[in-house]
């Protein structure tokens, strides 16, 4: 554990205990929604979505001090929420580091945002400084939340899991899978086997980068926006082996790039816009989503601002289609970054909008199943590991 000097310690102490209180309307401001409930729906697009198996690459719910199995009103996702709208699978991420507009390697520990996050909601003081151990931490958070929850929730880590899933929804119990993602391979602290007891919590889909250049590799927002290290490479090739899934959000070109060329599993972008409709540094261009789609890949289109150019679903539509277009309508889905610290259209509840938004943009109603669910559905039949995995 990182020994902390007094002056420091007492600085972390005083920003956690300040930002405890405001911890609610902070989460309320960063996690808002462009409109709020009722929400106004044909029948048409209501009777599809009823029908439909419906899945989100992205949410970041499990960073937020409210208990995920309560409906709140604050944030976009919560079991409750996941049940009124529909979902019947839920990607759940772990953010382990954040440092605004900043350098990895450069940045002192105490502008990572998350550590007064750990100290105010009352994580463990191993968690404070140490990304593996708050990935941990979150983990064991999720599979707490899946035992309380009586099976209305579940942890999806295999083909198998998945099967079960469905073959209990088919029979019309009301339950909500959610697979574990991490948001950056920094979690993994420089030793590519440190992704095995990340894999062993659970973990399915690893990002290789955040919002800044790791020891893995470049992302979209760093300052060098390389590619894969030399200790990327010897981790994605320890995922491999693993059967685990590469997601390439956040990701520089150039990583992308190193990635496609490093693994010949089908990979995921779980949560991005397209230039093609919203420019953006983070947005990704045509002709990487071709890529994506060619391997066998999944596009999780965003619902935020900045993914879309507009705050409506109508936008969120757009984006799908020149996604579909592009890509292929069998590589594209639903990325939302719901509890993303971003404001969307909308909550978890209100995800018939974006079918209803399909529909009215000429999608037919098999390829709004497809984006909806069903693409997501396949992409994890095939990619999730065998039950009880281990490094080959």
């Amino acid at each position: 554990m990182r020994r902390l000097t007094p002056l420091f310690a007492a600085l972390l102490l005083l920003v956690a205990v300040a930002a405890g209180p405001l911890f609610p309307l902070v989460d309320r401001v960063l996690n808002g929604t462009h409109a709020s409930p009722p929400w106004l729906l044909g029948e048409r697009a209501l009777s599809l979505h009823d029908s439909l198996w419906v899945a989100d690459l992205h949410t970041d719910a499990l960073l937020w001090n409210r208990g995920l199995l309560e409906r709140s009103t604050r944030g976009h996702v919560d079991l409750p929420r996941l049940l009124e709208g529909g979902v019947d699978l839920e990607v759940f991420s772990v953010t382990t580091r954040y440092h605004v507009a900043s350098n990895y390697r450069r940045t002192p520990a105490l502008f990572d945002l998350i550590t007064p996050v750990a100290i105010a909601r009352g994580w463990p003081r191993a968690t404070w400084f140490d990304a593996h151990q708050r990935a941990l931490f979150q983990a064991r958070s999720l599979a707490a939340a899946a035992q309380a929850s009586g099976g209305t929730l579940r942890i999806v880590r295999s083909g198998p899991d998945l099967d079960s899933l469905t073959a209990d929804q088919r029979r019309g119990r009301r339950v909500v899978g959610g697979i574990l993602s991490l948001e950056g391979l920094h979690a993994a602290g420089h030793r590519a086997g440190a992704v095995d007891s990340l894999f062993a919590a659970g973990f399915r889909v690893f990002g290789i980068t955040h919002m800044f250049d790791n020891d893995a590799g470049g992302s979209a927002h760093g300052w060098r926006a390389g590619g894969l290290t030399d200790f990327g490479r010897a981790t994605v090739a320890r995922l491999d082996s693993l059967g685990a899934i590469i997601d390439l959000a956040h990701a520089s070109e150039r990583t992308i790039d190193d990635v496609l060329a490093t693994t010949s599993r089908p990979v995921m972008i779980s949560h991005t816009g397209v230039t093609g409709t919203c420019p953006g540094p983070r947005n990704v261009p045509d002709a990487l989503l071709r890529r994506v789609g060619e391997r066998g890949g999944l596009i999780g289109v965003g619902f935020w601002d900045r993914a879309v150019c507009g705050r409506d679903a109508g936008a969120i539509a757009r984006a799908i289609r020149h996604a579909a277009d592009v890509a292929g309508v069998e590589h594209v889905a639903l990325g939302s970054d719901f509890d993303g610290a971003v404001r969307v259209p909308f909550d978890a509840t209100g995800l018939a909008l974006v079918t209803e938004a399909l529909l009215a943009g000429g999608m037919s109603p098999d390829d709004v199943a497809r984006v909806m669910g069903e693409n997501a559905r396949v992409f994890f039949a095939r990619a999730l590991p065998p039950a009880g995995a281990k490094a080959r």
